[in-house]
């Protein structure tokens, strides 16, 4: 009977123009993301792209579904469609339970004609992008540096960053540790320098650099001279073999010629296992999208089984916005908790308790405290960040947004099945 209320809801939504609506707005914005201003920097139009589809594409899509599956339930009450339901042997909550899966499937539907679209949008201009900048195109494992220091002295250290002179004067030098355990051994693995470039040279756009990347277990190294563009991040493959089982690495790097420079810190060279390409991670992302608005659907629908349609447009909405501020909320109610820990950034007259600030302690800090532990945190489902960096999305993340969106689910499910079972309609 699920199955039955599902594919009705279905067929109903599809019939609707705002679904219509939604797609074609979401296919023509997705056409006109490449035309967008940009920077200069050669990753920047697809850059665009992933921000436009996740921000404003995704974003239209939850205000689309929103309205459907909040006024669906209202809607057959008012036109007492919902009676021929009732009358049969079928619990509420199973209608709550097929509603819910009738708006999920035009989610998925909605997810997958436009994702598809963006990317092989993406794919294609992607394609003529420089290597270096092909970074965004991956899943990578991203491993960050145990250590950093310079061997010999260095030039001179400005605003944290320090600045080595070639003529092997100083040797920058990242170690990297662990990679022997974490790494699965299909996985190619890649360094990205993410240097300053100087020299005293007129007119050079490319400085040589001796890089050298040695297993610190067994000292075999492997060296070469690679040519670094100002302002261009430089990626280069290793070798597996390099990579012994010490699992540790250390990557060195000084300018050849004595009139030219690098500026270095520890986070400029970073170390990446690739894992399947930027489809299989762009898959992830949509499958976390396809939960977030999963869980909005729940909290719509439960709204529905009592609230009239305006009133739980509103209140979803109100619930999606505040979701995105939890972050705020928290903190705010940290600042109120404890006046000192935000000392830095309050007023002289917030610096000291006053009479005020006890009456607002005690007025508001539990009530916000409630409020930040009760509504769902949508920034939990933030894919976005992990495929502007080219970051695998693990399969942990997945697991960790898939039970956080079950228990709100079964929360909200529980809520509308007590809350629709009491309303009468006889």
């Amino acid at each position: 009977m699920i199955l039955t209320i599902a594919c009705h809801t279905f067929r109903e939504v599809i019939r609707e123009k705002i679904l219509h609506v939604l797609i074609g707005l979401g296919i023509l914005i997705i056409i006109v993301s490449p035309f967008i201003p940009t920077t200069d920097e050669p990753d920047a139009q697809v850059k665009m792209m992933l921000v436009v589809f996740f921000q404003v594409v995704v974003l239209l899509c939850i205000v689309g579904v929103i309205f459907l599956s909040a006024t669906s339930l209202p809607h057959e009450i008012e036109d007492r469609t919902i009676y021929g339901i009732l009358s049969k042997p079928v619990s509420r909550l199973k209608i709550v339970v097929g509603k819910i899966t009738g708006f999920a499937l035009v989610s998925a539907l909605l997810l997958i004609i436009l994702g598809l679209l963006n990317v092989v949008a993406i794919q294609r201009i992607a394609s003529r992008l420089p290597e270096g900048y092909r970074g965004i195109l991956k899943a990578r494992n991203e491993y960050t540096a145990s250590r950093f220091s310079v061997q010999g002295k260095s030039h001179h250290v400005r605003e944290g960053i320090v600045w080595i002179e070639g003529g092997r004067t100083g040797i920058a030098l990242w170690s990297f540790s662990g990679l022997y355990k974490k790494r699965e051994n299909k996985s190619s693995l890649e360094i990205e320098f993410d240097l300053k470039v100087d020299s005293s040279r007129k007119d050079i756009e490319a400085i040589p650099l001796v890089v050298g990347i040695e297993d610190a277990g067994a000292g075999q190294c492997k060296t070469s001279i690679l040519l670094a563009k100002i302002d261009e991040p430089l990626t280069i493959k290793i070798d597996r073999e390099i990579v012994g089982k010490s699992g540790a690495v250390n990557v060195t790097v000084f300018p050849i010629h004595s009139t030219d420079y690098i500026g270095v810190t520890q986070g400029d060279v970073k170390l990446f296992a690739v894992q399947k390409g930027f489809v299989y991670n762009y898959a992830k992302a949509i499958g976390i999208t396809f939960l977030k608005f999963l869980l909005i659907i729940s909290i719509a629908v439960m709204g529905s089984t009592y609230l009239s349609a305006p009133v739980s447009i509103v209140s979803a909405l109100v619930i999606f916005l505040c979701g995105h501020i939890l972050d705020f909320v928290k903190d705010f109610s940290l600042v109120i908790q404890r006046y000192d820990v935000h000392e830095h950034a309050l007023p002289a007259a917030l610096k000291k308790p006053n009479i005020l600030l006890v009456c607002i302690d005690y007025l508001i800090k539990k009530p916000l405290e409630w409020f930040s532990f009760i509504l769902p945190d949508f920034k939990r489902f933030d894919s976005l960040k992990f495929l502007l960096k080219g970051i695998n999305i693990s399969w942990e993340t997945v697991g960790v947004c898939l039970g956080y969106t079950a228990l709100y689910a079964g929360i909200c499910l529980c809520i509308a099945s007590v809350i629709f079972k009491k309303r009468e309609f006889f």
